[in-house]
């Protein structure tokens, strides 16, 4: 049996099962424990499944990864609002990091007049947005998601340590009821959090949409952010301190 059709498989058994054990996939596909284990260890890191005590979970329908060109249209023009206030915390001659989600996507239309600014990315769509508008732009390079056309891997995040970034711009799937920023990729978190810790300043944008919403892995509190952009006064529920929040 080929890789691709066991990975069919094991993802048609975690439809009806929701949890298997290693042990039992390896009996049912006829296959050794490694190979098993590999195989799951591939579909976790393509967010197909989550790997959990010696077996893998089906992902909740709201978990999964979707296609970039959908997440796109999803709120876009709150998103567009959020990005033109971001671009007004950058100033010029600033290093800036933006993270391949498409609710910053857009700030590359807002920060054309500013002087002198570098940009580092993991984006290969605002990446090649920035560079149409003469924008002084870096690529992280490492593997590339089909779904998000996003770098991510160790080669993107030893890139981004590169560099001491002024400001940090970025979203997420969702911020929990406990206030923290989760996401349903975990390699697409180490990015961020390599850029959290490169960065002097951290902004948050999130629209109304992603509050109360629980993905796999932690990013950081909201608490932690420097400042939270967004179209929602729920924030307010999060926070203790009003001078970070920029509602739009």
């Amino acid at each position: 049996m080929l890789k691709e059709e066991r990975y069919d498989k094991i993802l048609s058994i975690l439809d009806k099962e929701k949890y298997i054990s290693a042990h039992k996939l390896s009996e049912m596909l006829f296959v050794s424990l490694p190979t098993i284990r590999r195989d799951l260890a591939e579909l976790d890191r393509r967010n197909q499944i989550i790997r959990s005590h010696g077996g893998a979970k089906a992902i909740e329908p709201e978990h999964i990864v979707t296609p970039l060109n959908f997440r796109k249209t999803v709120n876009s023009l709150q998103k567009r609002t959020l990005c033109q206030a971001a671009a007004n915390l950058v100033s010029d001659n600033e290093i800036i990091f933006i993270d391949s989600s498409t609710t910053t996507l857009q700030m590359a239309d807002f920060l054309v007049e500013k002087k002198n600014i570098t940009v580092i990315t993991n984006g290969i769509s605002l990446a090649t947005l920035l560079v149409q508008k003469d924008i002084k732009t870096y690529c992280t390079g490492g593997e590339i998601f089909q779904n998000s056309l996003a770098h991510f891997g160790s080669f993107a995040e030893d890139f981004i340590r590169r560099f001491n970034i002024d400001t940090m711009f970025f979203s997420c799937h969702g911020v929990n009821n406990s206030g923290m920023l989760t996401d349903p990729s975990l390699p697409e978190t180490q990015v961020r959090k390599a850029a959290i810790n490169q960065s002097k300043k951290t902004v948050f944008l999130c629209d109304e949409s992603k509050f109360s919403l629980s993905t796999p892995y932690n990013l950081i509190s909201i608490k932690e952010v420097d400042y939270v952009i967004t179209d929602s006064p729920i924030v307010r529920d999060f926070l203790d301190i009003e001078n970070k929040i920029i509602i739009v």
